[in-house]
């Protein structure tokens, strides 16, 4: 990576954790531009090259999530099968990954922005159901279930404190799903 590019990525992350600041003080509708730059100790005018509105810096804080969960799973060892096996591992490390960032969820919570969340993984889920057009058929219903639930279900376990591990709430998960949802494991010959 170039050094301007690194340098713009440290600079919007500057940015973040200026929003961040400003959130702790007061809602969103009342955070200003001159405010939060003050915060993130950057210009104005690296505001405005990286971000069209304030609401743009929340949709890259998330998009980072995402993409840094994604790289993970990527470089994990998990099929890409929907077996109950894979999708306790994929729901553990999700776990892991709002539980590290339960501070900043919870300030969004707390100021009302739960639902600018939910449809940022909303739109990311379309994403990746466009990306995969062959399992059209049962995918919709389906996806939006456990998306739907296991999103809800991590919002819930952070606002309570998340006082369960993620091993224990991604079997959870798992165990309340039906087996209709998961992909026929192999059969095992005696």
């Amino acid at each position: 990576m170039k050094f301007g590019q690194q340098e713009n990525i440290r600079v919007k992350q500057q940015i973040v954790d200026g929003f961040f600041e400003q959130l702790k003080e007061q809602p969103l509708s009342e955070i200003r531009v001159a405010q939060l730059i003050k915060s993130a100790g950057v210009a104005r005018v690296s505001y405005y090259r990286n971000f069209d509105n304030i609401e743009d810096i929340l949709t890259f804080y998330l998009t980072c999530l995402v993409t840094q969960h994604h790289e993970q799973e990527k470089q994990s060892s998990i099929p890409h099968s929907r077996t109950r096996e894979t999708m306790k591992r994929r729901f553990t490390d999700s776990f892991v990954a709002f539980k590290s960032q339960e501070e900043r969820f919870m300030l969004l919570i707390d100021r009302g922005l739960s639902s600018h969340i939910y449809e940022f993984f909303v739109n990311f889920g379309e994403i990746i159901k466009a990306k995969h057009p062959e399992k059209k058929h049962g995918f919709n219903y389906k996806h939006i279930f456990v998306f739907g639930a296991s999103f809800h279900v991590m919002m819930a376990w952070l606002q309570n404190g998340a006082k369960e591990s993620p091993e224990e709430m991604a079997d959870f998960l798992v165990n309340t799903m039906p087996d209709s949802f998961f992909d026929k494991e192999p059969s095992v010959e005696k």
